[in-house]
């Protein structure tokens, strides 16, 4: 049956969706809290976003460097990922940071 996205707007809703569309879980684990599996590089945990800014996170995925100077595994693709637009990359951020 058809897939019917939330309203684009940066809300927790619309990133949620983001990071199903984006696949985010493959790499990161199903609850996004880091994975080791041998089917993909070892992925950090994705709530460590928590501790940064929305500005600093839509930089890290722009840049490929995240706000402690640590460049981003090139497994990681970041810059398909930073080509979303402002809208979409507030959504992910305002998903990963009301995680529990």
């Amino acid at each position: 049956e058809p897939i019917v996205a939330p309203h684009k707007e940066a809300t927790p809703e619309y990133g949620r969706f983001m990071i199903s569309f984006l696949d985010c879980t493959s790499c990161h684990g199903d609850d996004l809290n880091g994975s080791t599996s041998s089917l993909a590089p070892p992925a950090p945990s994705l709530r460590l976003v928590r501790n940064w800014t929305e500005e600093e996170f839509i930089t890290t995925l722009r840049t490929g460097i995240d706000p402690s100077g640590h460049e981003i595994s090139p497994s990681m693709p970041w810059r398909s990922t930073g080509r979303l637009d402002d809208v979409e990359l507030s959504a992910l951020y305002q998903y990963l940071v009301s995680l529990p």
